[in-house]
């Protein structure tokens, strides 16, 4: 969940919200747990709810008077079952904070009902304390791009489809380069894509440890003029550019905890390919937004690519679809679950102008 579109969300509802966020000076786990060593002197003293999201706040000590809630963005555990070596052993360790975070907190909140069922096993949760809030997007952030990619509100200074280098046609992939995430089953999809469409390119957006493998693998599968490896672009307006210039998005995950990229990519009015595994099928309607693929099958998966940037009228119809789809997750109404969730419902703080 977005620490500050959410924060934000509430405040606009008339709740005072204070974050307190790690300072990453050294390793990003180093810095955490760090962080979560400051947090054990804190006592949540003039709060109504203390929230801590994933594994922080594992050393909190017993809290008098405020609600404790622990939101996952993911599950840590059910993660690490897709992945191999010192990635795996960094997942299960870091996982045992997690849960010991999940198991003290009054609410335990969760993006989906995949990751309710994956939490509530995983970290022998009551579950009637864990409660479904999905993940939000800012959707000001996302002008609703047209067909032909001019904003629908005007905004001339859009880019179009394809505009990014060149008019190819364009599949975009944004994922942190996870075993998990299976880029290389896209790769081996893309081989057939390029057979049926020789100028087809797929960009993808993300670095993890399993970036060198899959450079490998592209330059294996002699793809090195039709893949683009981006790496991590930390320069929102760069990224919703790639979005805004893409045909189609492909993410063929095993697991999804929630996948906040997928909402990304339909507020982009983006045709969305996915596997269907984890909590893709929930967020992404099959059929309507995007097109639902088995896991680890890149043949289904490269007829299902091929099919949408061979046919502009499936892809402007999906898009749309997905853009709807994309605004019932405004943070306006997914913050209104979260207060129902967490018992903070009050008619006493009225909306900020």
């Amino acid at each position: 969940m977005a620490i500050g579109g959410l924060g934000r969300a509430l405040e606009a509802l008339g709740h005072e919200v204070v974050v307190h966020a790690p300072v990453r000076r050294t390793g990003r786990i180093v810095s955490r747990l760090r962080f979560n060593l400051r947090l054990r002197h804190f006592r949540g003293h003039g709060f109504d709810l203390v929230v801590g999201f994933d594994l922080d706040g594992c050393w909190l000590p017993a809290l008098r008077g405020p609600t404790r809630v622990t939101s996952l963005k993911g599950v840590m555990a059910d993660e690490m079952r897709f992945e191999r070596g010192p990635t795996r052993l960094g997942f299960h360790l870091l996982s045992r904070l997690e849960g010991r975070n999940a198991r003290a907190a009054d609410v335990v909140l969760v993006t989906s009902r995949y990751s309710r069922e994956a939490a509530i096993v995983a970290y022998r949760l009551d579950p009637d304390r864990v409660k479904v809030v999905p993940e939000g997007l800012e959707l000001g952030l996302w002008p609703d791009l047209a067909p032909g990619g001019q904003s629908s509100q005007g905004h001339g200074e859009e880019p179009a489809r394809g505009a990014i280098e060149t008019r190819r046609p364009v599949v975009l992939n944004v994922a942190r380069q996870y075993r998990r995430k299976d880029t290389g089953t896209l790769l081996r999809a893309m081989v057939r894509v390029v057979d049926a469409l020789p100028n087809a390119e797929l960009r993808i957006v993300g670095a993890g440890p399993e970036l060198g493998r899959h450079r490998r693998l592209a330059r294996d599968l002699g793809l090195t003029d039709s893949v683009r490896f981006l790496g991590e672009m930390a320069d929102r307006d760069a990224l919703r550019r790639e979005y805004a210039a893409a045909d189609v998005f492909a993410l063929p995950s095993l697991q999804e905890g929630f996948g906040i990229v997928f909402l990304e990519a339909m507020a982009s009015r983006l045709p969305v390919v996915a596997a269907r595994a984890g909590a893709a099928p929930e967020v992404v309607p099959d059929g309507e937004a995007g097109l639902m693929v088995p896991p680890g099958d890149p043949l289904t998966l490269a007829e299902a690519v091929t099919r949408l940037l061979g046919d502009p009228d499936l892809r402007a119809r999906m898009g749309a679809a997905g853009r709807r789809r994309a605004e019932s997750f405004d943070w306006a109404p997914v913050a209104a679950r979260f207060l129902e969730a967490t018992g903070l419902v009050r008619e006493s703080a009225p909306p900020r102008p």
